[in-house]
């Protein structure tokens, strides 16, 4: 899923993106696991040098540029090379100055704001990320089940599943129940696996079909898991990526 650090220097625009991307992640609209906002650059540059390897999106509004915007940028870029960065910008900013291979933009949106647009450019940023990951090694997923620790490779986890206070991780061959929430059972995993219902978090690699008349995902393993309407949008906007409605 999409972490995303917003560097809103035109907040005081209506409408900005800091407010638009804020209401997407309470409602749920777009596939973000995590949301920092910040007004003023000097923050910023503390909170990036501790939390930076956490976050896979960067953005920045500015309606003139100045040399520490970019240099930010370029900072974050050096510590995460697969970092997606999108400058909001007006329109007299001369957008040659931005696009350094230093920095290497993904998108430039402009002043005044389309909430469409926005929604449009960190889906297609979502999409890519998911071609990206699948693309490189596959992570584990560690488990504390009473006083053993258990290792699964994230490919061959299904999903999992809420059961009462605990968490059930579903392979093909094992389900392995364990005390946690799904909170933390998503800061461990990689950004293809998602949260389909209350219930439930799913690997969208396992996706093989989805219904949105039945509100369900079959996986290749021909497990049914529910979709619930609060992540609808979110799941169609993955599984439309992959073919597979």
């Amino acid at each position: 899923m999409l972490s995303i650090i917003v560097l809103d220097t035109m907040h005081d625009e209506e409408p900005n993106i800091s407010d638009i991307l804020e209401e997407a992640y309470s409602k749920r609209d777009l596939p973000v696991k995590r949301l920092a906002v910040f007004r003023e650059p000097a923050p910023l540059f503390g909170f990036a040098e501790e939390q930076s390897d956490r976050f896979n999106v960067f953005i920045a509004s500015f309606s003139w540029l100045r040399d520490e915007y970019m240099e930010l940028a370029q900072n974050l870029r050096r510590r995460r090379k697969n970092l997606f960065i999108v400058f909001v910008v007006g329109r007299n900013v001369d957008i040659s100055c931005c696009v350094r291979p230093s920095v290497r933009p993904s998108g430039i949106l402009f002043i005044p704001l389309e909430k469409q647009r926005i929604y449009q450019t960190l889906s297609e940023i979502y999409v890519e990320l998911l071609r990206s990951a699948e693309r490189g090694e596959q992570p584990v997923f560690t488990i504390r089940c009473g006083g053993e620790y258990y290792t699964i490779d994230t490919e061959d986890i299904f999903f999992f599943e809420a059961q009462g206070k605990k968490i059930a991780a579903k392979t093909r061959s094992q389900e392995i129940a364990f005390y946690s929430n799904f909170e933390a059972v998503l800061e461990q995993l990689p950004e293809w696996f998602v949260r389909c219902h209350k219930g439930f978090v799913v690997n969208t690699k396992q996706i093989v079909q989805a219904s949105f008349t039945e509100m369900t995902l079959t996986l290749k393993d021909r497990s049914v898991v529910p979709i619930s309407r609060t992540y609808r949008d979110e799941i169609r906007t993955i599984v439309e990526s992959k073919g597979a409605v």
